[in-house]
């Protein structure tokens, strides 16, 4: 049988030459494979030990990061554990169940059983067996085809799906925003708003308890604060759903959404694989200035942010549900303010065959628009007849309303399209009457010769008589539509559209628009965004009109260019302290323009500290020109996120806001600060002695003097790779595996053990009695047995924390264990001292 042997410094690699040909898997008897045998004569120089890599196997026991194969397809790569079996001499692949359910092999758990503890592949399955490719680092897992799951993209066990473990969290987001009126003393004047949103969690078991609270601050009133929402909520895995008890929303997938006080059980589709999910909203827009962001749904602030000027994208903001309309307010540094409305709703409901969504709900509405709060149960359902149709219904009834659903959805060559039909009856103040209809249509598009995405919503109420729930509590508590928004007003018809083209590898076109009709004297409303952008050889630029609402609720119509320039390296630093250049021009149809140029940089080696500077040029009809200095700053660190945003106009007014986000958790290992957490999982790392070293992906995370770092915004119910960045680390301090995957559930705090070695690190030279170099393949181990290095060229081995005199050392060589001492460790302290690596030599003599 043909080999190779290559030598690279001291490190030893073998590569079979040759590719066998398939065969049938042996038993245990007939996998005895034969051995290689070949004169180790024709290696010239020391001698070698090359007895365990007659084997099939050549690789030493302990764990691997391998790329695993199944019947030699590719799974996913991960650390594997090699073990020595009885009467081998090269170590073979041990798996646990969890690793073999990641892999998607067809096993059951026994009662009892430790899922991390490792078994060899032919102890879990019969006729399995596993090859290594030591040159490829890939492991081919080889299975009898009955043992594999044919499995849907995106699928993972539910056995694998963890819980976590019982914690304390407090995330936090901050905001204060300042403006300051220049002119002369009398007119000057401060201006001041605060926001700060609290959201607070224990984990226990598999429950977990929630607060989401909001105060608000103002100089132009009075604060207030608001309970959110508090609940308790646990998973219930076999019927794919939550069970909650307190304060949350209702779905709104086929009904309006609407706050309620008490008992929800509602399917959860992220428990679906990918191939069997919907979506969730990503908010665009652009900001002139440093301008604060801030989105409500049905008149509550659930999120608030300050960006930078150009164009922003806010994702995962924590919606309340389907079926209320978000309302995104962009405050300009100058006081302007712009006013877009986001329909949120279902889009078409199709659900794969014999996939099924449920919801059920009993208790109260909570809305601070009304006094008393109705009582009501609603239950919905929606079932995937076939890849074609889909069928969903719904029923309302509560104190003095009731309201019957049924439509359906259905897959066709033109696009998806869905149909629902809402009759409801209702009973409002003075004991009058009410009986309407609403039509409800939606349509959704992808044609793929075109790359174009295509959403259209319609909603028609069919008759004035029409309430939904929370609409017809309001009216009998006598409420005022007029003294509310456009989004909470009563509509008769809406009409939206989006719209994504990508034109040309480089053009990408997006359309947002909606049209809102009311019932009552109010005028209809007319809302657009069109974004062009367009990506050259050496800059990009957008092209954006769009119609939103100005402070005094006023259409304004406006159109923006913008340019962005990527700057190039310097030749000194490597990074430049600007690395882009902002330019834009605007123009409204109130006779304002304005021109803007910004530099922007970041520094860190993940970027994590950003910054810019730019000026600001704006002209009014009639007004004198307003001309502008802004500076930005923000810096990601592993505690939270820190941003500040300063402007200054010709005219001596100022605007200044600063900003905080992050969490504080509180586990069994202590107590740590992080970035902020939101209702994603998260993780806890537990890398003892390993301060300082960086998580990667990790929002800027490290980990601190007490050993731990948290990792915020894990995917619930999917594999998450949590890796950590040796770079950083203390000269006495490794990592024995620096990656780790874990599938939590929603809300979990995952623990993850990464292990870490601490000890200086050594480079020994090892001969035996007769002054002799040890063989070059050597295996160094502990008392334990456990592997601590491999003897290379010149019978050199690099080991780390051994401490002579006080731990044992042992050679194996030839089958023989020899004992291994040093010469002098009198040389260990001051060169540990220098913080360098130590050299000795080592005498290893046969017991």
């Amino acid at each position: 049988m043909p080999f190779t042997i290559t030598l690279i410094g001291s490190v030893l690699f073998f590569r079979q030459g040759w590719a066998a040909p398939q065969q049938p898997v042996l038993s245990d008897e007939e996998n005895n494979e034969a051995s290689m045998d070949f004169n180790p004569e024709f290696l010239h120089g020391n001698g070698i030990d090359v007895s365990r890599f007659s084997e099939n196997n050549p690789i030493p026991p302990g764990k691997q990061k391998v790329t695993v194969l199944v019947n030699g397809e590719t799974r996913r790569k991960m650390t594997v554990d090699f073990v020595l079996r009885q009467d081998k001499k090269s170590a073979e692949a041990c798996l646990s169940f969890r690793q073999l359910k990641e892999l998607g092999i067809r096993i059951k758990a026994e009662d009892g059983m430790d899922l991390d503890k490792c078994r060899f592949i032919n102890e879990w399955v019969p006729w399995g067996k596993s090859e290594y490719n030591a040159g490829d680092f890939e492991l081919n897992i080889k299975i009898p085809q009955i043992y594999i799951n044919q499995l849907p993209r995106g699928y993972t066990d539910p056995s694998l799906w963890e819980a976590g473990e019982t914690v304390g969290f407090l995330d936090y987001s901050a905001n204060v925003f300042s403006m300051h009126n220049g002119g002369n003393n009398d007119a000057r004047k401060n201006n001041y708003t605060g926001n700060l949103g609290l959201f607070a969690g224990v984990n226990i078991g598999q429950w977990r308890l929630r607060n989401r609270l909001n105060t608000n601050l103002s100089s132009q009133g009075p604060s207030s604060t608001r309970n959110l929402n508090a609940y308790a909520e646990r998973d219930i895995t076999r019927l794919k759903s939550q069970l909650v008890f307190g304060e949350k929303n209702t779905s709104g997938d086929i009904f309006d959404s609407y706050g309620l006080r008490g008992i929800l059980l509602q399917s959860e589709e992220r428990m679906l694989p990918d191939s069997l999910r919907n979506y969730s909203p990503v908010l665009r827009g652009v900001a002139e200035t440093n301008a604060k962001v801030t989105v409500r749904q049905r008149g509550s602030i659930i999120y608030e942010t300050v960006v930078p000027p150009g164009p922003f994208e806010l994702g995962n903001i924590g919606t309340m549900g389907y079926g209320g309309d978000l309302e995104m307010i962009i405050t300009e540094a100058d006081g302007r303010i712009k006013r877009i409305n986001i329909p949120y709703s279902a889009p078409p409901m199709l659900l794969h065959q014999g996939i099924s969504h449920f919801a059920l709900s009993v208790g109260q509405l909570k809305d601070e628009m009304v006094k008393k709060h109705p009582f009501i149960v609603q239950g919905s359902y929606r079932y995937g007849l076939s890849n074609l149709m889909t069928l969903f219904s719904g029923v309302q009834i509560g104190e003095k309303y009731q309201s019957v659903a049924a439509g359906n959805a259905i897959n066709t060559p033109f696009g998806g399209i869905s149909l629902s039909i809402i009759h409801a009856r209702s009973e409002l103040s003075d004991n009058k009457k009410s009986a309407g209809t609403s039509y409800q249509i939606n349509y959704t598009k992808y044609i793929s010769s075109l790359k174009t995405n295509l959403l259209i919503g319609a909603y028609r109420y069919s008759s004035g008589g029409y309430y939904s729930f929370r609409e017809a509590s309001m009216a009998r508590n006598n409420v005022d539509q007029d003294n509310f928004r456009f989004i909470d007003f009563r509509q008769r018809q809406r009409i939206s559209l989006t719209l994504s083209q990508q034109i040309s590898e480089n053009i990408s076109l997006y359309l947002t628009g909606n049209q809102y009709s009311y019932w009552g004297n109010r005028s209809s409303l007319r809302q657009y965004t069109l974004t062009l952008n367009q990506q050259l050889k050496n800059f990009s630029y957008a092209l954006t009109a769009m119609r939103t609402l100005n402070k005094d609720y006023k259409n304004e119509n406006s159109v923006l260019l913008s340019i962005n320039v990527p700057l190039g390296n310097d030749l000194i630093n490597k990074k430049p302290v600007f690395n882009s250049l902002y330019s834009s021009v605007s123009h409204n149809n109130n006779g304002n323009t304005q021109f803007q140029t910004l530099l922007n940089g970041s520094q860190g080696d993940q970027n994590e500290f950003n910054y810019g500077i730019g000026g600001t040029m704006n002209h009014d009809t009639g007004n004198k020109a307003n001309n502008m200095l802004t500076g930005n700053m923000s810096y990601q660190s592993g505690m939270g996120r820190f941003s500040a945003t300063a402007s200054v106009n010709n005219h001596s007014a100022s605007q200044l806001s600063l900003s905080a986000d992050g969490s504080v958790v509180a586990h069994p290992g202590g107590v740590t600060m992080g970035p902020a957490l939101g209702d994603a999982p998260f993780a806890i790392i537990d890398a003892q002695g390993a301060k300082g070293a960086r998580l990667l992906n990790g929002y800027g995370s490290r980990v601190d003097g007490f050993g731990y770092a948290i990792m915020p915004s894990l995917t619930p119910y999917r594999e998450n790779t949590v890796s950590l960045n040796a770079r950083g680390l203390p000269m006495d301090v490794d990592l024995i595996e620096n990656e780790k995957v874990v599938v939590p559930r929603l809300g979990a705090a995952v623990p993850v053990k990464v292990k870490t070695i601490t000890g200086h690190p050594m480079i020994l030279t090892l001969k035996d009695n007769k002054g002799e170099t040890l063989p070059i393949g050597t295996d160094l181990q502990n008392a334990k047995g456990i592997s601590q290095g491999i003897v290379g060229q010149g019978g050199q081995a690099f080991v780390r924390g051994w401490q002579p005199g006080k731990e044992a050392l042992f050679a194996m060589v030839n089958g023989k264990k020899m004992h291994c001492h040093a010469l002098s460790s009198a040389e260990i302290k001051s060169t540990s001292k220098r913080g360098k690596i130590i050299q000795l030599e080592v005498i290893c003599t046969q017991n």
